[in-house]
């Protein structure tokens, strides 16, 4: 049975927000309901909300993935693979934060989160093994992971901030690897991929991968919630501008990966496939600029929500045009534009 999403609230625990909320809700009213959830909340919290790759058995979806058809299969092959992707490589870069964090809560509900990323990691490589038939040790799974624009374009840079923690040990660091790990990569990246690939999931009746997301994405609020209470403290620490410059070093990076220009998108002949698929990858880009501006006014910088919101569109525009460079071809999202104002 598929688990709620959202995240338990009680008594003097604060509130984690759900990642894959309604675009439009408003952060000061129905989203936000009190003060963020402390690192105590959140540990207390992952002590009750387990769940177990055993338990959700993706097994049970290999006959429903046989049956989907080729264009369907490779779209959610792309996606888990850039999910499995993101979640080995925070697995394999949160120890630096882990080593010095702001307060000792935080370090132990650090340690929770890796946990976390490690089931993660199983869970997409379990799906993709037992569900999908793919060979990960084979040259088919290093093709598939090979390909994942996150591998390419952002684990790098977020390896390099990471790994500045470590080396440099001063607390700048860490609040500019915090960004570029909470807030984007899994509060803009991985919450969009998620909410995406739920619906395609629930859509394609694939019952194990909606309930093994339907987990993660409970998984992943409880971290973005981390980010942004680190986060919002960092700002009235006085590190606000470490936290205003990490956001836009970062935006390129993440409009690049959801875009995906070395990805070949193909365009649908018919037209009403066409506004269906480009309505879809809009909403996935939508989707980032709500989750990017809104995670900027709850932690105290309401004041970069415009201004970031230019520079998101500004990159997604770039990405665009070296998908068409890259395929001499327009991405889906231009091609329904055109083939709109044609009419």
């Amino acid at each position: 049975m598929t688990t709620a999403a959202t995240t338990d609230t009680g008594p003097g625990q604060g509130y984690v927000p759900d990642i894959t909320a309604e675009p439009g809700t408003d952060e000061h009213g129905q989203e936000r309901q009190g003060r963020l959830a402390t690192s105590a909340d959140l540990y207390r919290r992952w002590e009750r909300q387990q769940w177990s790759v055993a338990q959700v058995a993706p097994a049970r979806d290999a006959e429903r993935w046989n049956a989907l058809t080729p264009f369907m299969r490779q779209q959610m092959l792309g996606a888990l693979a850039e999910l499995e992707v993101g979640e080995v490589a925070v697995t394999h870069t949160l120890g630096t934060l882990i080593d010095s964090p702001p307060t000792e809560d935080d370090r132990i509900y650090l340690c929770t989160q890796l946990a976390d990323e490690a089931r993660h990691v199983r869970f997409f490589q379990t799906y993709l093994e037992d569900a999908c038939g793919i060979d990960l040790d084979a040259a088919e799974g290093g093709d598939l992971e090979a390909a994942a624009d996150y591998a390419k374009v952002f684990a790098p840079e977020l390896t390099r901030v990471t790994s500045e923690v470590r080396r440099s040990g001063d607390t700048e660091s860490w609040y500019r690897a915090l960004v570029y790990y909470h807030l984007i990569t899994e509060g803009v990246l991985a919450a969009t991929a998620l909410r995406t690939t739920r619906f395609l999931a629930r859509r394609l009746r694939l019952a194990a991968l909606e309930e093994g997301l339907t987990n993660v994405t409970r998984d992943e609020s409880r971290h973005v919630s981390f980010g942004l209470r680190a986060a919002e403290d960092g700002v009235a620490r006085g590190y606000g501008r470490v936290v205003e410059d990490a956001h836009f070093e970062a935006i390129g990076m993440a409009a690049w990966v959801l875009v995906g220009p070395a990805r070949h998108n193909p365009s649908p002949a018919i037209p009403a496939a066409l506004a269906s698929r480009a309505a879809q990858l809009q909403g996935a880009v939508d989707i980032g600029e709500e989750r990017l501006v809104k995670q900027l006014r709850l932690i105290g910088l309401p004041q970069l929500a415009d201004r970031a919101g230019r520079a998101w569109r500004a990159e997604i525009d770039k990405a665009l045009s070296a998908y068409e460079e890259r395929w001499s071809a327009p991405h889906p999202i231009r091609a329904a534009a055109a083939r709109a104002a044609a009419r």
